[in-house]
């Protein structure tokens, strides 16, 4: 089971896009990182993870469950 997964998730700020599609998945028990260059979005990710953004589209799941 995925302690954390991201399914086509789509967020922006006013016009610009800072998330174009992406799908992630965190398996229960294991670490890992996320990373990339300036503006790709890793920020943007985490605040959609914290639940500090409200994706425009796609799906957010945590243990399970959907958010």
């Amino acid at each position: 089971m995925s302690l954390l997964k991201l399914k086509n998730v789509v967020a922006s700020y006013g016009n610009i896009n800072a998330l174009k599609g992406i799908s992630l998945s965190v398996p229960e028990g294991k670490i890992v990182t996320l990373i990339g260059a300036n503006g790709a979005g890793k920020s943007t990710t985490m605040r959609i993870i914290m639940g500090l953004m409200k994706p425009k589209k796609g799906k957010f799941f945590l243990r399970g469950n959907r958010w």
